[in-house]
């Protein structure tokens, strides 16, 4: 978390309630400590979503479905490509979809993202939330499928305020994967086919919008 806990709780505040099941999904992965989207970032990600109005989403990370379930309800009229490499992740999202009444709308791969997808799809939206070491890999992969004016997003950008610490200050274990990660902001920033901001809400956020289809 990059905001302290006091303005994060007052943010978490304003949003509206949530539908049991988010809110269960919530306590769930608080719990097994699985990781999803910090609740600010998934509700300024829905509010982007209601103005982009994507038709086609690719999600690189699905975890137990907590942030598709957002994704399905923010964009109604869309169908949602999601990735997850982990079997018993992609059972229980399954559960949760039928759940939460969008199963028709999701097409689920359990898979290693780094593999790639058949075929030529295109999306209007898509959104990393997988292994952060690996963001430039999924970069290289699926942003050639992402439609001109198309949006991406990134989560955890700022990875728990590590990558502004000096390389010392960062746990030994981490360093690797916050190398990688500066090394992927600083790629976004200044990539000429991209206008891209980062927000320091939740765990941060990187937002891309694809001018041009030069990749």
């Amino acid at each position: 978390m990059i905001t302290s806990n006091k303005v994060n709780r007052y943010m978490e505040s304003l949003i509206p309630p949530r539908a049991e099941l988010l809110m269960r999904m919530e306590r769930e992965a608080a719990a097994e400590r699985i990781p999803i989207i910090q609740l600010p970032s998934i509700q300024f990600i829905r509010f982007l979503l209601t103005m982009h109005k994507p038709k086609r989403i690719l999600e690189v990370g699905m975890a137990i479905g907590y942030s598709t379930i957002w994704l399905a309800q923010a964009a109604p009229d869309a169908h949602i490509t999601s990735i997850e490499i982990s079997e018993e992740m992609v059972r229980r999202a399954r559960q949760n979809f039928a759940e939460a009444g969008v199963s028709d709308r999701i097409t689920v791969f359990h898979q290693d993202a780094r593999d790639g997808l058949d075929g030529e799809p295109r999306f209007d939206c898509i959104f990393f939330d997988a292994a952060k070491g690996q963001y430039r890999t999924y970069f290289d992969t699926y942003v050639p499928y992402l439609v001109e004016g198309g949006l991406l997003i990134c989560d955890n950008v700022f990875f728990r305020g590590m990558i502004a610490e000096a390389d010392e200050d960062v746990p030994k274990s981490r360093r690797g994967m916050i190398k990688k990660l500066r090394a992927f902001n600083h790629f976004l920033a200044e990539h000429p086919a991209l206008e891209t901001s980062f927000v320091s809400i939740g765990d941060g956020l990187a937002l891309c919008i694809k001018r041009r289809e030069v990749m």
